[in-house]
Parts: structure tokens; C-alpha cells; sequence
């Protein structure tokens, strides 16, 4: 019995570990993703959608939040401030779109093309 006790916490502690590693790369946030323009930095990130999952076109409205995964060309972590009206960025978020005009989503991740 006690040899099963210790088989299971070392599992659970080796799966704890591979959650807190995948956390620290930002790269491997799932969701939808579409490639966009930054048209506008605000509150809000303005974007014209190049190439979208699930018919995504057009300008949508970016929400971004404390939780919000930025990265550069490279894949390194960096800030909302890096990002520039002109880049092409691709944007990972749940999938979920709120019908406004115009339509808005809020990032996951946000990466520099």
C-alpha cells in the first residue's frame, strides 16, 4: 500500500511541475488565433483581422488584461508597450466574440509577427 501511496505523489508532484514549466513559456496558451493589423492602441487594441479562425474579418476591438501573454518576433515574453500601430501580431484568445459594433475578444496572448 505504501508503495502505491509514494507512486501516486511522485505522479501528481511530476504533473504539478510540467504545469508550473508550461505556464512560464506563455507559448502553449490554447485557443483561437487570427493574424491582425494594430490599427489603434488604447484600452483597447484596435486590429483589421488579415487571416482569422471561424470567418473572423474586418476591424475588431482587442481587450487585454493583467493576464494577457505578450511576445516579440522570438518568442520572448515582453510588454503591451513594445507593440506598435503597424505591427502584424497574432492573437490567441478563447473564441469567444462579442457581438458590438465592432466586434470584440479578449487576448490570451498577444505575438509580434
Amino acid at each position: 500500500m505504501k508503495k502505491y501511496i509514494i507512486i501516486i505523489a511522485i505522479v501528481l508532484l511530476a504533473c504539478v511541475m510540467l504545469t508550473f514549466a508550461s505556464c512560464e513559456e506563455g507559448e502553449n496558451v490554447e485557443g483561437v488565433k487570427m493574424v491582425a493589423l494594430i490599427k489603434n492602441i488604447g484600452d483597447k487594441i484596435e486590429v483589421e483581422v488579415i487571416d482569422g479562425e471561424y470567418g473572423a474579418s474586418g476591424i475588431y476591438w482587442v481587450n487585454v488584461g493583467s493576464d494577457t501573454i505578450y511576445l516579440d518576433k522570438n518568442g520572448n515574453r515582453t510588454i503591451k508597450a513594445m507593440l506598435k500601430i503597424g505591427d502584424t501580431v497574432e492573437i490567441t484568445y478563447s473564441g469567444q466574440v462579442m457581438m458590438s459594433y465592432p466586434p470584440q475578444i479578449v487576448a490570451l496572448k498577444i505575438q509580434i509577427k
